[in-house]
């Protein structure tokens, strides 16, 4: 069982002098010892549609970092072969290809790997990867399967090998701003936060039902390694292309979206784990044979005492497409255009107690936020060369381990009570779920 990660030990953990982690990181089993000058050899794991544009983003900044794309990895034949065209294309080399993660990670020549195979494979596929000794990017959700979460975090403790999940908010400037002002105190006291992601469309299908299997055939990829430990059944072309819309390898809005939104709110906030969740949803409008809800909504409330309230509808996208707002009683602070107000505030609620008299309430009304104004937004960095720069300096990179365990605890939370209906609650010292 993991060790309960608090604020201190993220810092301590960010702080690592960078010497002290080359070190560690020369004795990971499979690691290949980088001096300054050499080459930093790089694979591609699950080379779908997303990885397409990670790829293309590590090109903007190979050659100046001395990092190259040097293989595709993937268990469906005609995925690998297009991954090494297009590795090709960007490089001007021909790639190497392996049929699967234990193949790359065999070779002491490929130092890091770009992970982006489905959701439930993703903590598994990090885990591995870092025990022999390569770092990674990983694409979010970091894991939708407690275990699995677990697992992976420890497997990073171990290691040190350096990782960077996917969710890429956290290089972006505004988001620091918006966690500077947070902590100042000026929005008063924080109650409630709303979060939303919405979008009017089949989300996920990839065409019509004949187009999906005429794709593979199961001779085409590997299913038995598809599968990673889910419970077995028997070939499906529709659940391997169209995974989002299929629990248990995706829960569909959870794990693509909220798990973005939620992953910044915790950051902001600095709250890492929700105390309880409540979540409802269902299929109301794309009535196509998806499992996974194309309506949905999350209550949680969070230790430090306030509710964030995160809904996704298919079947709409007007009012707060895709935005987080923060309430205070001083006021309130959009995080996307950093537009900050008095709106609906009334400020300071100061509670007076004496000896043996009634409780008194006043109301401090200089406190509320006097003016609209916008924050400057902070500067930031683009996600894939952050964790380019941290392989490189073997610092800490903007979206550590934790940071995917932290949104992973608020999905797989999430998602338990969509399935069960039941309210979720988690305990941070002991990293268990129970039912309420």
């Amino acid at each position: 069982m993991p060790q309960q990660i608090n604020r201190r030990e993220f810092l301590k953990r960010s702080a690592m002098g960078a010497a002290g982690v080359a070190v560690a990181s020369m004795f990971a089993p499979g690691a290949r010892v980088l001096g300054a000058n050499d080459r930093v050899r790089v694979g591609v794991v699950g080379v779908g549609s997303r990885a397409g544009w990670l790829m293309k983003d590590f090109q903007r900044y190979a050659e100046e970092l001395n990092m190259q794309l040097v293989a595709s990895c993937d268990i469906w034949n005609a995925a690998r072969e297009r991954g090494a065209a297009r590795i090709e294309e960007l490089t001007g080399a021909k790639a190497l290809q392996f049929r699967n993660l234990e193949e790359i990670c065999e070779r002491d020549d490929i130092d890091a790997l770009i992970i982006a195979t489905a959701d439930f494979q993703h903590a598994r596929h990090c885990a591995y990867a870092i025990r022999a000794g390569k770092d990674v990017y990983v694409e979010k959700p970091l894991a939708n399967d407690l275990d699995d979460a677990k697992d992976v975090l420890r497997a990073s403790q171990e290691t040190n090998q350096i990782v960077q999940v996917g969710t890429q908010r956290r290089s972006e400037g505004k988001y620091a701003v918006a966690r500077e002002f947070v902590a100042s105190g000026q929005l008063g006291t924080i109650t409630y936060v709303e979060g939303s992601w919405n979008y009017f469309g089949p989300r996920w299908r990839r065409g019509s039902p004949e187009e999906v299997e005429s794709e593979l055939t199961e001779a085409d990829t590997d299913w038995q390694r598809f599968l990673c430990g889910r419970p077995y059944e028997p070939f499906d072309p529709h659940k391997y292309r169209e995974f989002r819309l299929y629990w248990p390898y995706s829960s569909g809005i959870p794990c693509q979206w909220m798990s973005h939104i939620i992953d910044i709110i915790q950051y902001v906030m600095d709250d890492p784990y929700p105390s309880s969740v409540v979540a409802h949803g269902g299929v109301y409008i794309w009535k196509d044979g998806r499992k996974n809800v194309d309506t949905f909504q999350a209550l949680l409330e969070y230790p430090k005492g306030y509710l964030v309230s995160y809904s996704t509808r298919f079947g709409n996208d007007s009012s707060l497409g895709s935005g987080i707002i923060i309430y205070g009683s001083n006021g309130r602070m959009d995080m996307e255009s950093l537009e900050v107000s008095g709106a609906g505030g009334g400020g300071s609620v100061i509670i007076e107690q004496r000896e043996r008299e009634p409780y008194r309430v006043r109301i401090d009304a200089s406190t509320k936020i006097q003016s609209e104004y916008r924050l400057p937004e902070g500067e930031g960095v683009d996600h894939m060369r952050n964790w380019m720069e941290c392989v490189r300096s073997r610092r800490q990179t903007n979206a550590p381990i934790e940071a995917g365990y932290s949104h992973s605890i608020a999905t797989i939370m999430a998602i338990r009570s969509l399935h069960t209906g039941r309210k979720i609650t988690f305990d941070p010292a002991s990293h268990t779920m129970s039912e309420a």
